[in-house]
């Protein structure tokens, strides 16, 4: 399963303590090697700067997501750097309507979470999603 992370206003600049996102990008990469995803405007037309905004979390979470994150590459919509031919979540706090309408397209609508950046429990609830999902499919 493809996991494709957003930054800001997803892991970085919420209201979620850190180490629930410590938590979250160690399951993410523990249990997903190889198939997390930067989907994010800080890696967008070929260039990835991830590395420039991921410095508030602790060095050693910050090095492995710089080596093991992949980039993206995407241009208008963040849909078009999703692979539909495999199982994905994407954790986000805003999706486009151009976005949804792709989403509903692929009958992709519940592989979307929503982060709700001023809730404390939000990436909690994000890491839940990701593990309910995961035991779908």
């Amino acid at each position: 399963m493809n996991i494709y992370l957003d930054i800001y206003g997803t892991i970085r600049g919420i209201a979620s303590p850190i180490e629930d996102v410590v938590a979250l990008l160690e399951y993410c990469l523990d249990n997903f090697p190889g198939h997390v995803y930067w989907l994010t405007s800080y890696c967008r037309h070929g260039v990835n700067r991830c590395d420039e905004v991921l410095g508030f979390l602790p060095d050693d979470i910050r090095d492995r997501a710089i080596k093991e994150v992949k980039p993206t590459d995407w241009d208008a919509m963040k849909t078009d750097a999703i692979d539909f031919s495999q199982p994905f979540v994407w954790i986000d706090d805003n999706m486009h309507d151009s976005e949804f309408r792709v989403l509903a397209e692929h009958g992709a609508e519940e592989n979307f979470h929503r982060i709700n950046s001023a809730d404390p429990e939000a990436i909690k609830n994000a890491l839940e999603y990701i593990k309910e999902y995961s035991a779908k499919i």
